[in-house]
């Protein structure tokens, strides 16, 4: 969204993908800006001020300036669900006014807004200024189509990586998102994926330019941010649930993959700053998006 003079009035300040352990809870926080949510697996009872919903899989809700929120997650699965925080100058021209906005949608199966979704996540591989110009456009579809209930289209296609690779890489991701999950080793993912280590190893390096174990770790690192940001649980807690048996490893990984240790990453986070994402979320296809972890 650009206004006349050409000031740009949308602005996306972080997004991602998070997986919460069954039962968490997450605030009260007073939200500083918009977000956006995809429920992707699992759900529970969210509340916006007084407002409480039960949500599920499929579900998009939207959070406004001011309001309080609260997550309640289930207690008989992990949940899994994408966001996005923004903020805006200006709203839409042509939207109703925000009093009838709906605070929760429930997605058709062939609907637009979870492809934008996907989108945007992946969006962070473009270089500036494209990335700037094209995530506020893309945002700013979501927001019209979810207020005005016009979402019903067919689904985006994606561009595919070596199939060796892709294998690899849900393997990862469905690893990682386990709680405590065992240690992955090279042979044991090479024989997953039927070829051997070495090859494995060359095809990681031509493709994403890492190892597949450095992929390993930082895609747990990655869970380990999103814990951090959107959950209210202990540093060392969340170091054991993302596989790290030892906090002080855990911390100095951390600091390597983020430039800032777990507990000044979460204060950052909750005070407003956009969180960085390292090398490994970066080259996800936005068709593993709801995969990771």
């Amino acid at each position: 969204m650009v206004s006349k003079n050409g000031e740009r009035t949308m602005r996306v300040k972080c997004a991602g993908i998070v997986v919460y352990p069954p039962g968490t809870r997450f605030g009260p926080r007073k939200s500083k800006d918009y977000e956006f949510l995809w429920i992707i697996e699992g759900g529970g009872t969210i509340w916006y001020d007084q407002s409480e919903i039960a949500v599920g899989p499929g579900m998009i809700l939207l959070c406004r300036p001011g309001m309080t929120d609260r997550y309640d997650w289930g207690t008989q699965q992990r949940t899994v669900h994408a966001f996005s925080h923004f903020d805006m100058k200006t709203l839409p021209a042509g939207l109703p006014g925000m009093e009838s906005w709906p605070l929760a949608q429930q997605m058709p199966p062939d609907d637009l807004l979870r492809p934008l979704f996907r989108y945007v996540l992946g969006m962070d591989t473009l270089p500036e200024p494209l990335r700037s110009k094209l995530i506020p456009h893309a945002m700013e579809l979501i927001l019209r189509a979810f207020v005005l209930g016009k979402f019903r289209v067919s689904p985006e296609p994606h561009g595919e990586l070596p199939a060796v690779v892709e294998k690899a890489l849900r393997l990862i991701c469905q690893s990682v998102s386990q709680e405590n999950p065992a240690t992955i080793t090279l042979p044991q993912l090479a024989r997953s994926v039927h070829v051997s280590p070495g090859h494995l190893c060359r095809v990681f390096r031509q493709t994403l330019n890492m190892t597949p174990l450095k992929c390993v770790a930082l895609v747990r690192l990655e869970r380990a941010a999103m814990l951090l940001a959107r959950t209210n649980l202990p540093v060392n807690q969340i170091a054991e649930t993302t596989g790290f048996s030892r906090p002080y490893y855990f911390s100095a990984a951390f600091r390597k993959a983020y430039r800032s240790s777990p507990r000044a990453y979460r204060q950052a986070v909750r005070e407003g700053a956009a969180p960085e994402l390292n090398s490994a979320v970066r080259f996800l296809p936005t068709d593993l998006l709801p995969k990771f972890t």
